[in-house]
């Protein structure tokens, strides 16, 4: 009779015992305070608020004793956390790329307001340099006066130079100006930039006078040095102008830097810059009229540098050491005509050849190292403004 009792008296204790606390119950309870779950309640409150029914609803089934109810609302909760948690992370997302396109927007004001400062600083630019052009177009060029005869010979060799030069930059000028954008209807044209039509008037005008020297420089008289200077300036200004009608006001010019560097870095040539542009001194190219095996290696390589910067024509610009003869003439033109065919044959796009006889020398004519003045420049004509 003891025993039985005993036995009923443990089942009872067993019966009455309290059930286990699902663990997930407690996971569900750590989400709902973790970073994520505040971040849901407040950017996606329907989400948050659905989750949170699932985890009340948990916990009342476990406290009516429904262990297997409270584990699958538990469940539930957990899914509906981190579908919440998800929304809240898009709705963060988009509400960040609102404020980079806001920012973006406020950037490109910003830039829109700097170009027409920029434009208008050109505009005014080229308002002064008008000014300027017309003020000095009015003031009356002093005549050089008489000179003696050592210094009319100075004279007339000066006169030579700036002739060379004259025609170095026209032909520079002339290489450009197929690259002049044609105006468009629907395109505004720069600020301040000549037509082409203006361009080319402006060029043709500046080889009239180029043309003019020379047949001054052919006659016996007095130097033509005022002549001379001219030119050079009408020469240089028709480059000027050129360059400035390809380069858009709105990036800054950097394409001649650029080639600079690249052909330095090759360190197979040593380029110089001057008013035409990047310009390669070549010596000792030739055996008789034609070009040596080395040198026709050196031009192949500046024709394919030519042909991958096809914004830059080029000049061959060929000197002598002393002034050719008539009969020379045509052995100099053939030696240009060599170096031109050689950079064409490398698919250069653009080459043009300017003879210079004797009238630019980089030492001295009469001295024993006269033979450097015979050289070939290879002249990059640089498209924009420096």
């Amino acid at each position: 009779m003891k025993r039985m009792l005993l036995v009923a008296l443990v089942a009872l204790a067993s019966a009455c015992a309290p059930v286990p606390r699902p663990p997930i119950l407690s996971e569900v309870d750590a989400v709902q305070q973790g970073a994520a779950a505040k971040e849901a309640r407040d950017l996606a409150p329907l989400a948050y608020a659905r989750a949170e029914k699932h985890r009340k609803e948990a916990h009342a089934a476990y406290e009516a004793g429904d262990v297997a109810g409270a584990q699958l609302h538990a469940e539930w909760a957990l899914a509906a956390y981190a579908h919440a948690h998800t929304l809240a992370r898009v709705a963060r997302a988009e509400t960040d790329a609102k404020s980079a396109e806001a920012e973006l927007a406020s950037r490109q004001a910003e830039l829109s307001s700097l170009d027409g400062e920029q434009t208008r600083a050109s505009a005014e630019v080229a308002a002064l340099e008008a000014r300027i052009k017309v003020a000095r177009d009015a003031q009356p060029v002093a005549p050089s006066g008489p000179a003696d005869a050592a210094r009319e010979k100075a004279r007339v060799a000066a006169a030579r130079s700036l002739a060379l030069e004259a025609r170095m930059l026209c032909t520079a000028a002339r290489l450009l100006l197929p690259e002049v954008p044609a105006p468009k209807a629907d395109v505004p044209a720069p600020v301040g930039a000549p037509t082409r039509e203006a361009l080319v008037a402006e060029l043709d005008e500046a080889q009239l006078i180029a043309k003019k020297l020379d047949e001054s420089l052919a006659q016996a008289g007095p130097a033509p040095i005022d002549l001379a200077t001219r030119a050079r300036s009408t020469c240089l200004s028709a480059l000027t102008d050129m360059r400035r009608a390809m380069t858009p006001v709105t990036r800054a010019p950097g394409a001649g830097d650029a080639l600079l560097g690249e052909i330095s870095s090759t360190r197979a040539f040593s380029p110089s810059r001057d008013d035409r542009g990047i310009v390669i001194t070549l010596r000792n190219l030739f055996a008789g009229d034609k070009l040596t095996p080395a040198a026709t290696e050196q031009i192949t390589r500046l024709g394919k540098l030519a042909a991958q910067n096809p914004r830059f024509p080029l000049a061959v610009v060929v000197h002598q050491d002393k002034e050719p003869s008539g009969k020379e003439q045509a052995a100099v033109k053939a030696r240009a005509d060599a170096v031109a065919a050689a950079l064409k044959g490398a698919n250069a796009p653009r080459v043009d050849v300017v003879l210079a006889g004797a009238a630019s020398p980089v030492v001295d004519p009469a001295g024993s190292d006269r033979a450097r003045n015979a050289r070939v420049e290879i002249v990059f004509v640089t498209p924009e403004t420096f």
